[in-house]
């Protein structure tokens, strides 16, 4: 049976994360486990996490990583009990069937499954996913990152921005990605009309630019990754554990 971790890093969101835990588990059929990811030093979001816990809601870790979203995620990761691990957030709204839709196209050689955000152009277009399914195995084996360990899921270089981009794009070269239209994750982003800017938008828009920077300067990386593409055979790697 397949088991299905979405991993969901929360900074300063407190309010969201019940609605959050209720919405995946009325929306996905697949044996499913919640995974909050939170900063020690937000209080009111760790008080939240820890009821959820205590209800059996959800499962709750506190960062060990970079403080940024590729950081949360790589935590999460590491703490995971499923086989398959969606990159969530704490603004998403999953559409009934999103799992098993993105399940349907987890056929080799797809490793890395998009889902719809209902808004992204790039996303609409079949190029790019902000969120994900990915087979446990093929993080644990190469790593989501180029120039990363096994087992590491995003780069921690980036503020948030990038992060979803430089990670398809690998995903993409490597031949081991593939978009699903129907398995709709909605992302309630202000820049689509769909929710109100916070102060966590506003910091991933103040460091837009720079990000950028970091993606271009590290293009070289996947272009010319994949050395080990046709000796991966999923090994796992104790970083992830």
């Amino acid at each position: 049976m397949v088991l299905i971790t979405v991993i969901v890093p929360t900074f300063g969101r407190a309010g969201r994360m019940a609605a959050v835990a209720a919405d995946i588990h009325d929306h996905t059929a697949a044996a499913h486990e919640v995974l909050f990811v939170t900063e020690d030093d937000d209080r009111e979001s760790c008080a939240a996490a820890a009821l959820l816990a205590q209800a059996g809601t959800a499962r709750w870790v506190r960062n060990e990583r970079s403080r940024n979203y590729a950081g949360a995620v790589n935590t999460g990761a590491r703490h995971a009990a499923g086989d398959m691990l969606f990159t969530g957030a704490d603004d998403l709204r999953f559409h009934p069937g999103w799992d098993m839709a993105a399940l349907a196209v987890m056929r080799p050689p797809v490793r890395v499954a998009g889902t719809n955000d209902l808004g992204n152009p790039d996303v609409l277009a079949g190029q790019h996913a902000t969120h994900y399914l990915i087979d446990r195995a093929y993080t644990d084996g190469p790593g989501g990152v180029a120039d990363g360990p096994p087992g590491m899921v995003l780069f921690e270089g980036y503020d948030h921005n990038w992060t979803d981009t430089e990670f398809i794009a690998t995903a993409r070269h490597r031949g081991v990605f593939a978009a699903c239209p129907e398995a709709v994750v909605e992302h309630m982003h202000p820049v689509h009309g769909k929710g109100e800017p916070d102060p966590t938008y506003a910091k991933g828009s103040a460091r837009h630019r720079e990000d950028g920077e970091i993606f271009h300067s590290r293009e070289h990386l996947w272009a010319g990754d994949w050395a080990a593409q046709t000796a991966w055979g999923g090994q796992k790697d104790r970083w992830a554990r």
